[in-house]
């Protein structure tokens, strides 16, 4: 028999030595049995000694010492909770003058204490397009915001841009009066009566030379007010030049639908109906860079909503040279250089085009077949069919059963012909008209930014644009490399900028003038789809004079009609009249009062959406354009494809927001910075790659190689980052880091790369030349934190084949020794209980029948139990939740350095995985969303000392902070590892703020600091004020905490903290149920943070005894498992098992999954026997452990998998 106890093992059971360890691999955890085996990172891949090292640890490597390396270096503090600059005399919580409509019934006038007040606006997003908010108020000031569940496109959903909006408006370093660049004294305050006395002076000569000399370089937006306002400045300077600038702007989609129907055209996609989509470099599911994000992430998930074994499902083909939010959705994805795609694409369109005989497309045709593609392996990728890809996705996309339901989607990076070769191919599959429909764009989104700010350039230089005017732009930083815009700017005699935020453009101008923050003001946005919204204040502007007769901050429809008026010296602006003035006109003078207050209570104009059309292909126009359309060779080590992107920081804007600095990246998971992206094997061959090993387990930070990229006859000089699934020989550089002036939180975070950008082709440049710059540099990535020790099948996934095959089995697995009943559906088959002994314990179990079933008389049978389901098929790894979770709960954020460390404090984290052998080019990205999953019997509860966690009635497991002493045995004991612990002041300390001695400490640090050479903020503070005592400290003022949600604790140090369910969310809804005599909170009746952002719908929550209610159906689905359920945790989160649907011509699965021997139908019985063998479920154990304890065997394996290397027949 098995010794169960390592202490009595003697002779060949002696515990090995660590070397014999070491020298033992780990098998890495599968998704699910006949899977491919799944990994976190490179370290994980390689299964290095140190890592495994790593792995057995309770907490990040240095998340508890207070000083890493050198007890001599001290870190530079990178970032901390956003704090508020402010005075006492700020008059921040005063309300409008003006009448708004709250969403909710109750009038402003009837506020009430504690209670929040909801009002409807939007918020116009950058390059085009509109969100509608819910903006939640408590006493007059915004504290979260939320998707509008009326608008069209995000239906209660929001962004993480959304979600951070608040922070822009209490902004700590965000410009607070005007300021004038005297030539002797330099930048002095003053304030907005100087700047109109000097506006009405300094602008005559303008107005008399109808603006010949002006440039007005606004932001690239949709507004109907502000175009109106566009059409009165130039109708005072007709001769002036407008910008409408956006530094993400991209003209293939713009041109290719010129091109395409003569005219610029936006696509309206719809995926409800969709069966194949073929993406050709589009992240249509991304949130940001999609204007219509959220409509295709909520349509997405419907198509991939598998309830029962008879669902059909979606497919999704994408072709990419990164690793994105829609490739991690894919159920094939291709990883091709840049500039190789328009190669696919043309492969792709001649077999389409030729099999589908458009009427009149035979030039067109011949146009396509003319065109020579450059073979390569990239390519040319054969399919288990002995096909090429190329001809499995044609056949797919022309698949009778798919008429009218497939469609080709080409990147905004992508040349306007890929853009029209797409077109064509919708046309020609029928799609065009039902799953995508065009409407016109207006004249500010179909204006070349980058061409007309080359003419600003030139004016600039040759003298004839004398007076600049920005309007919440950034072009000094954010204009390409090769424009030399900074130059130019400054010799114009006049430059002003009206700025929210501090921006190098605004430290550059004349006058740099405080603007009104969305929050504070009025406007309006239209959204892709042609709805009308209003932008309504929320509150007054923070940073107003005290004195109401003095002159107020602007907006940027203000200051545009102060620029257009006749009297810019005493000329009243009136945002609230000049939106009405701009919707009378549209919306007619009949019943114009009642429709204004309507949107305004509404959030939108009903019905206001344009009709969309389907234009006619100009198929002679394609053809030429094709027939004279260049395919790329494939590029080398020398001759590298550099291509730009933006991530959650936008091209800069919100660089001055730490939520969206510390949100981990989509596939990297690298936060407060932006590394070059290169694959593994680039890496290698540029010598940037160091041998697979964590830097966290040598007891440093991690740190990338430094390199410089060549292009153009430009160069960048940053760190290099290894991400796999990227194209080979192609390096991916990220806009809006470096920045100069931005604030304490974005100053020096990361590295400029807009000097290696060309205003010609922005976003690829092919012919880069690597050349290795000396030095590391330390990068913080949260990819192996918090990591699970390995446990296995932690995210689990199956294919559709499988689960029509299996998903309406129930295999029991009651125990016939100890009499315990049970079963197993298809989801716990897949994992570690199909393979366990049963788990027998003496305490009462309150689900002693199933998971969602608690035992008749248990306190958890009665009144209402709470629990999460959260769908890996619908998840897309955008992190809004963590973001929302982050404004919700008064989460702070920590700092590039504690990051490092692991001393991060969200509370929900987005694990990513990789699955497949290779790291070059791993077969699919994973994500799963993990927070505290409030176990039924929790580690956690059983070592505090304190009783500061314990166990509600209703199935929360609750904090108690004001017991909490720190011991953190909870955090130890967690095998999901959700807990934080708040290692300093984080939250109720200035962000890196002043502190008493500072300047003694000035004069004796360096100027560069100790330590590490970390970025962020680095002019402010040479030493980590972490670790300065608190009372010394500078303390969070007045206005940051206008901010914090007051329904939540602000924790402070020493205190641990986790995900809480939203219990204040559940507390106020059954308050007011029990206000309307309600015995119970109805399904549905609220939600989580989390679950009220998630644009997919992934997540679910609410009362698990009911019957009726989605999460309670949900939690018994057959794709419903408990992460590490096997513990016997019993947790009250489930996830789903992520379902993909691949094309078995390309993919074909040859095993059952569910193929082992006799346990498909006996699992888990003792004594049952077995004659498959277990050769294809290995990642259930792990030989190290099994040398070390002979009773691994039988205390977490199935015995006969455990018993069969030691020859022992259980």
């Amino acid at each position: 028999m098995l010794d169960q106890c390592h202490t009595t093992a003697t002779g060949d059971k002696k515990k090995p030595s660590k070397a014999e360890l070491s020298s033992t691999k780990r098998v890495l955890a599968s998704s699910g049995k006949g899977q491919p085996r799944v990994w976190r990172s490179l370290e994980e891949a390689a299964d290095t000694p140190e890592f495994r090292d790593f792995l057995e640890r309770e907490f990040p490597s240095s998340a508890s010492e207070l000083l890493s390396g050198s007890r001599r270096a001290f870190l530079q503090f990178m970032g901390a909770t956003a704090a508020l600059a402010g005075a006492a005399t700020i008059p921040g919580c005063r309300r409008p003058e003006r009448h708004i409509m709250p969403f909710s019934r109750e009038a402003p006038e009837e506020v009430i204490p504690g209670k929040p007040l909801f009002y409807a606006t939007s918020t116009a997003r950058p390059g085009g397009g509109a969100e509608g908010l819910l903006v939640e108020t408590h006493e007059g000031r915004p504290t979260k915001i939320e998707g509008n569940p009326l608008h069209p496109v995000n239906q209660g959903k929001s962004s993480v841009w959304a979600q951070a909006h608040v922070l822009g408006l209490y902004d700590p370093d965000r410009l607070k009066s005007p300021r004038y660049r005297n030539p002797t004294r330099g930048k002095i305050e003053a304030t907005w009566e100087d700047f109109r006395a000097w506006a009405a002076e300094n602008l005559k000569p303008e107005d008399a030379d109808q603006g010949r000399g002006v440039a007005v370089i606004v932001e690239k937006k949709s507004s109907p007010t502000r175009d109106a306002m566009k059409a009165a400045v130039l109708a005072k300077w007709p001769k002036a030049t407008w910008v409408s600038w956006d530094p993400a702007d991209h003209r293939g989609p713009v041109e290719g639908s010129r091109l395409a129907f003569g005219a610029p055209m936006r696509d309206l996609i719809s995926l409800t109906e969709a069966k194949v989509v073929v993406s050709l470099d589009r992240d249509f599911l991304n949130t940001l860079t999609e204007p219509n994000g959220l409509a295709h992430a909520r349509e997405w998930a419907r198509t991939r909503d598998v309830q029962t074994t008879r669902d059909g499902m979606s497919r999704l083909y994408m072709i990419e040279s990164g690793f994105s939010i829609t490739g991690g959705q894919a159920d094939h994805r291709l990883r091709v250089a840049p500039s190789r795609i328009p190669a696919f694409a043309v492969a792709l369109a001649k077999q389409v085009l030729s099999k589908s005989q458009i009427p009149g497309s035979q030039a067109l045709i011949e146009a396509a077949m003319s065109r020579l593609v450059p073979g390569g392996p990239d390519i040319d990728v054969r399919t288990v069919s002995g096909t090429t890809f190329v001809d499995e996705v044609a056949m797919d996309l022309l698949d009778a059963a798919n008429r009218g339901r497939a469609v080709v989607l080409a990147g905004p990076s992508m040349p306007p012909e890929v853009h029209a070769l797409a077109h064509a191919m919708n046309v020609a599959i029928k799609s065009a008209g039902t799953l995508v429909k065009f409407v016109a764009m207006t004249e500010d989104e179909a204006a070349d930014s980058m061409a007309d700010l080359r003419k600003v350039r030139d004016g600039l230089n040759d003298g004839t644009i004398r007076t600049v005017i920005c309007v919440g732009t950034n072009p000094v930083f954010d204009a390409p490399g090769d424009l030399g815009f900074a130059e130019a700017f400054a010799r114009a005699p006049r430059t002003v900028t009206l700025s929210v935020p501090a921006t190098e453009t605004a430290e550059s101008s004349l006058w740099s003038l405080n603007g009104s923050h969305e929050l504070e003001s009025w406007g309006d946005a239209r959204a892709a789809d042609g709805t009308i919204s209003p932008i309504q204040p929320m509150i007054a502007p923070l940073y107003g004079p005290s004195d109401p007769k003095q002159h107020q901050p602007l907006s940027e429809i203000e200051f545009l009609a102060l620029l257009a008026s006749d009297d810019r010296g005493g000329a009243k602006v009136d945002g609230y009249e000049i939106v009405r003035s701009s919707w009378r006109k549209a919306l007619g003078e009949v019943g114009f009062e009642k429709k204004w207050r309507s949107a305004l209570h509404d959030g939108l104009v009903m019905n206001s959406a344009v009709v969309a059309a389907n234009p006619d292909l100009r198929l002679a126009d394609v053809a030429r354009a094709v027939g004279a359309f260049e395919t790329a060779g494939m590029p080398g080590v020398e001759s590298l494809d550099v291509m730009f992107g933006v991530n959650a920081i936008g091209a800069g804007r919100y660089g001055n927001v730490p939520w969206l600095q510390e949100l981990p990246q989509d596939a990297t998971r690298v936060v407060w910075d932006n590394p070059a992206l290169v694959s593994p094997a680039t890496a290698k061959a540029l010598g940037v790659m160091d041998k697979p090993s964590d830097p966290y387990t040598h007891g440093e930070f991690p740190h990338a190689r430094m390199g410089t990229i060549h292009v153009g006859g430009r160069s960048v000089t940053m760190a290099f980052w290894v991400m796999p699934g990227m194209a080979d020989n192609t390096v991916l550089l990220t806009l809006g880091y470096g920045r100069r002036v931005c604030g304490r939180v974005g100053d020096g975070v990361g590295f400029d790369v807009s000097a290696g950008r060309s205003s010609r082709s922005p976003w690829l440049e092919r012919g880069g030349r690597f050349e290795r710059a000396p030095g590391k540099y330390m990068i913080a990535s949260t990819q192996n934190h918090w990591s699970m020790e390995g446990r296995t099948s932690l995210v689990r996934q199956a294919d559709l084949g499988w689960w029509r095959k299996y998903g309406d089995e129930v295999i029991d697995s009651s125990d016939t020794i100890y009499g315990t009943p049970g079963s197993l559906n298809f989801a716990e088959r897949m994992g570690e209980l199909s393979h366990t002994p049963p788990n027998v314990s003496i305490y009462e179990n309150p689900f002693n029948r199933s998971p969602s079933d608690a035992a008749p008389g248990s306190v958890y049978a009665t009144g209402q139990q709470w629990g999460m389901t959260i769908d890996l098929s619908k998840c897309t790894g955008c992190g809004v939740c963590t973001i929302a979770c982050q404004s919700e709960n008064n989460i702070p954020s920590v700092g590039k350095v504690e990051t490092a460390k692991g001393r991060e404090l969200l509370w929900i984290r987005v694990d990513r995985y990789y699955t497949g052998d290779s790291i070059d080019n791993p077969d699919q990205m994973l994500h799963q969303p993990v927070a505290c999953v409030h176990c039924e019997n929790a580690p956690c509860e059983t070592v505090c000392p304190v009783n500061a966690t314990v166990h509600g009635p209703e199935g929360l497991n609750y904090m108690t902070y004001n017991r909490c002493i720190g011991t953190r045995y909870c955090a130890n004991n967690c095998p999901y590892k959700v807990r934080r612990y708040n290692y300093f002041d984080y939250a109720v300390t200035r962000f890196n703020g002043d502190f008493y001695g500072k300047e003694i400490v000035d004069a004796v640090v360096p100027e560069s600091g100790l330590g590490h050479p970390v970025t962020g903020a680095t002019g402010h503070n040479r030493i980590n004020v972490n670790l300065v005592p608190p009372r010394l400290r500078e303390k969070l003022d007045q206005v940051s905490r206008m901010q914090k949600n007051p329904d939540v604790t602000v924790r402070s140090r020493g205190v641990m903290e986790k995900c809480s369910f939203c219990i204040q969310r559940i507390n106020a809804a059954r308050h007011e149920c029990r206000l309307s005599d309600m015995d119970k909170v109805p399904d549905g009746f609220f939600q989580t943070a989390c679950q009220q952002a998630c644009p997919s719908d992934a997540i679910v929550f609410g009362d698990i005894l009911d019957k009726a209610s989605r999460v309670a159906s949900r939690r018994s689905h057959g794709r419903s498992y408990l992460l590490l359920g096997y513990l016997n945790t019993r947790p009250r989160t489930s996830h789903m098992v992520r379902i993909n649907n691949p094309n078995e011509r390309i993919r074909r699965v040859e095993h059952d999954p569910f193929d082992h021997g006799h346990h498909q139908d006996d699992h888990g019985k003792h004594g049952a026997g077995s004659s498959g063998g277990h050769s294809d479920a290995t990642f259930r154990k792990d030989r190290r452990k099994m040398l070390q304890d002979q009773g691994y065997a039988l205390s977490l394996n199935v015995l006969r998998a455990a018993a069969a290397p030691f020859g022992v027949n259980a």
